[in-house]
């Protein structure tokens, strides 16, 4: 059966076939480095400048060790002072 009404326009379905790759192809040309610019932000504020809890109690218990929280009970300071007096 020949139906003119729903018969396929060669020229008219290349054009949008050309004109919608373009199309894709542009929006993706734009929305890519958006979106690596927008990920290299979150990355930033949720790993590179979030606080380490972990590093902190380390640290203040490092700090209480030194400062005579050891078995010794003595002070760094002290120690340093009594060992350049020798």
């Amino acid at each position: 059966m020949h139906d003119p009404e729903h018969d396929i326009d060669a020229r008219s379905a290349t054009i949008w076939v050309v004109a919608g790759t373009l199309v894709l192809f542009l929006s993706l040309w734009v929305m890519v480095p958006i979106f690596v610019r927008v990920q290299e932000t979150e990355r930033a504020s949720k790993v590179y400048q979030a606080p380490n809890t972990e590093y902190l109690d380390v640290h203040q218990a490092e700090v209480e060790f030194l400062k005579g929280g050891n078995p010794a009970k003595k002070d760094i300071d002290a120690l340093v002072k009594q060992l350049a007096g020798k």
